[in-house]
């Protein structure tokens, strides 16, 4: 054996993958915005090359705009939303002070038969005093959401760090993943491997991509029939936050609440009905579609992988899911292709 040559012996190996289990653990809580930063990373790379070669940027001030780029496109709609419900929402809480109630119900609703008796005498007594006692009795819970929107926040700043990361040492970490594959399963092999694990990486963001556009164009195309005060920022807000778990559902949740405390009440159950179609199908049929249609991938098989995905790891599974499978399928096909060719 010549001394460059070293051979791993059985419990150098159990220490490894102990040593690697571990900083797997340790990085778990952050599981969500590593894998946010990555596909982030993944998707602007490209641009971040083209603008580095067209300014003459160097790389540490190209990978901080790209960081940057991406933290202001997700916060200042999310911003500039709360910047115009403030004056709104200082007159509901006059309202409040006054005692006067916050629910107002139209005249056409009041003169329904039956209904519109029981949903007067109903409303009259959403007041100040009933919100506050209401508030109080679910004081957890609307700590727990206020907790849960600074924990986004967060992690929307761990990602842009992971995005800044990543593209700093974008060659380098190619190279690397190259070199380890090529370690693992030889160089034809690693290279398939790699090539199946991009491909099933961007058939994921094209999913993840084309839902957003969906689920923004259609709702927000509904947010500006129903008059929704700077609309095209909450459409831009639910194209960004649809990608998230939940985050579409969220944006849709909030201006339907709005529209109903500002008195359109029917505009509000319209949208929430609406978005509940738009995110329901964007969920369940595009996705799949987009995700499996670069791979070619039965709709069925990338269904299951996303509600598989989620069930096995929770919502960051939505996206570990797909890519698993994907890679897994990508590998079966390129072994099976491999053997016919030698047959």
């Amino acid at each position: 054996m010549n001394a460059g040559q070293v051979r791993t012996g059985p419990w150098g190996t159990l220490v490894l993958l102990l040593i690697y289990a571990g900083a797997a653990y340790a990085l778990s809580p952050f599981a969500g915005p590593l894998l946010m930063g990555a596909v982030l990373a993944v998707v602007g790379w490209p641009w971040q090359v083209r603008l580095e070669r067209y300014l003459h940027l160097p790389r540490w001030f190209g990978a901080l705009l790209h960081a940057t780029a991406w933290v202001a496109v997700i916060i200042i709609p999310a911003v500039a939303i709360v910047d115009s419900v403030l004056p709104e929402l200082h007159l509901l809480v006059l309202r409040w002070q006054t005692g006067m109630p916050l629910l107002t119900l139209p005249i056409s609703l009041q003169q329904l038969p039956f209904v519109g008796n029981w949903l007067s005498a109903h409303l009259a007594e959403i007041n100040g005093a009933y919100l506050s006692n209401f508030f109080r009795q679910h004081a957890d819970i609307i700590t727990s959401s206020l907790g849960q929107l600074w924990f986004f926040t967060l992690h929307t700043f761990f990602a842009a760090l992971t995005v800044f990361a990543l593209t700093l040492h974008g060659e380098r970490i190619r190279e690397m993943l190259q070199l380890a594959a090529s370690e693992l399963w030889g160089r034809d092999r690693g290279e398939r491997f790699l090539h199946a694990a991009r491909e099933a990486a961007r058939s994921v963001l094209i999913g993840l991509i084309g839902v957003g556009v969906v689920e923004g164009i259609l709702i927000g195309a509904a947010f500006a029939v129903a008059g929704l005060k700077m609309w095209p920022l909450w459409l831009v807000a639910t194209a960004l936050i649809s990608p998230i778990p939940f985050g579409a559902t969220t944006v849709v949740g909030a201006a339907t609440l709005w529209l109903v405390f500002s008195g359109h009440w029917l505009a509000g159950l319209i949208i929430f009905a609406w978005g509940l179609v738009v995110i329901t199908v964007a969920d369940l049929v595009i996705r799949p579609l987009l995700t499996g249609s670069q791979t070619e991938a039965p709709f069925f098989l990338v269904f299951f992988s996303i509600l598989g995905g989620a069930e096995a790891f929770g919502l960051i599974g939505l996206i570990i899911g797909p890519i698993l499978v994907l890679l897994a399928r990508g590998i079966w096909r390129s072994w099976e292709r491999r053997v016919r060719l030698g047959a």
